[in-house]
């Protein structure tokens, strides 16, 4: 009996330390919600937003014609002249002509720049969204978890509330009493340990969704096999998939980035306009004179050999990523589609009828118990297999559920 006494104490003093945990007020959140703002509150996804931004302004100055260049000289300064009268003057505009496919392929570059930055940017989204999912999954069914364990420990008081008054009639022994009230103890142990592991993987989920307020969540879906899940299949998978857009968009830029290094080796061109008043000799008057040219590069050693080689070195880097990724998506697929078989199988055909029968031997125990068929002891177990038959048939039902996101985000659905 004194242990009983201590136990309560520390039952009390647990129940004191977790007040402030368990008297916040919560917030209800659904899946949709959660995403919603983890998209809208993530820093790290505005930053990758910014590099189509980025990207964008490349673009433009891509596609700007180069500046001319003015040139102003002095010919035949030489001491004792005066300039007005002895000095030629030239005043010259250069023009640098891009008409040989050059700009035209530096915008293309910058062009599949942004497509990649937009690509990279789509993943990084659905990066976060799946992992929302996930945490969001894991979260609801730990909630799961530590409901079952406090109904249980509820509804056991009235056990104990029960053999406390037959022992005061004496229609018991007090040894039936304190068995009661320490498998009371152990249920209520294991439901403030899983009042825990609920409010850690709900600060799981806030993290994963951004959020610095770690507040207390009430997660509304529920935890049923209502919804049907269809698989895409590998091939639909893998053209859903964003990482696969983001691979393809990267081999693009790389193939236009090759082309405009082989345009880069052509000639530049460049021509010139001025005018030139020539001074005559012995004379006060000069001559006005127009100036055309044009000045063109001669590749001779330089022919932008090694920034060729370089990109279609890029180009098959991209070649062997994209199929590295391509293979990373059919056996993440092929993983996730067995694993969620796997789950679905044993919610339905093992955890289910497992918690239905012990429900139902839980029942039959308690009904014999009150009319004095069965002892405490067969009470106890019926009472401790439906117990767990509950927590087997919540963490199978959330597991299968982060199996079906994990399945939808090997298919790229919902992205």
């Amino acid at each position: 009996m004194k242990q009983f006494f201590v136990s309560s104490r520390c039952r009390a003093a647990a129940l004191v330390l977790l007040a402030p945990v368990l008297g916040r007020a919560q917030t209800k959140l659904s899946l949709e919600e959660a995403i919603s703002q983890a998209l809208a509150s993530r820093p790290s996804l505005q930053a990758d937003s910014e590099r189509i931004s980025q990207a964008q302004a490349l673009r433009k100055q891509a596609a700007a014609i180069p500046n001319p260049e003015f040139q102003f000289q002095n010919e035949n300064l030489r001491p004792g002249q005066t300039y007005g009268r002895d000095v030629d003057t030239l005043a010259m505009i250069n023009q640098p002509l891009d008409i040989l496919g050059k700009r035209r392929e530096r915008i293309t570059v910058a062009d599949q720049g942004i497509a990649r930055s937009r690509a990279e940017y789509d993943v990084a989204r659905w990066d976060i969204v799946r992992r929302v999912r996930i945490a969001y999954w894991a979260a609801r069914g730990a909630q799961e978890i530590r409901d079952v364990l406090k109904t249980t420990a509820d509804n056991f008081q009235k056990i104990v509330d029960y053999h406390a008054n037959q022992l005061s009639v004496g229609a018991i022994a007090e040894q039936d009493l304190l068995r009661v009230r320490l498998e009371q103890e152990r249920i209520n142990i294991t439901a403030n340990l899983a009042a825990i592991d609920a409010d850690r993987a709900s600060a799981e989920l806030l993290k994963a969704m951004g959020r610095t307020d770690f507040g207390s969540l009430q997660l509304t879906e529920a935890l049923t096999m209502d919804r049907n899940v269809r698989a895409a299949g590998v091939e639909e998978s893998l053209a859903q998939r964003v990482e696969i857009k983001a691979a393809r968009a990267a081999l693009k830029e790389a193939k236009a980035a090759a082309k405009f290094q082989d345009t880069s080796a052509r000639p530049d061109l460049n021509v010139t306009y001025g005018y030139k008043r020539t001074q005559l000799p012995d004379t006060a008057s000069g001559v006005n004179t127009a100036i055309v040219s044009v000045r063109v590069t001669l590749p001779v050693t330089d022919k932008n050999r090694g920034n060729r080689e370089a990109a279609y070195s890029e180009i098959r880097r991209r070649e062997d990523l994209l199929a590295a990724v391509e293979n990373d998506v059919r056996a993440e697929y092929n993983g996730a589609l067995h694993e969620y078989e796997l789950r679905r199988s044993q919610v339905i055909n093992a955890l289910q009828p497992l918690r239905d029968h012990a429900a139902n031997i839980s029942k039959i125990a308690s009904d014999a118990y009150a009319e004095g068929g069965v002892d405490l002891l067969r009470l106890l177990d019926a009472e401790r297999a439906r117990l767990d038959a509950d927590l087997a048939w919540a963490r199978g039902i959330s597991d299968y559920w982060q199996s079906v996101a994990r399945l939808e985000g090997a298919e790229g659905i919902g992205q």
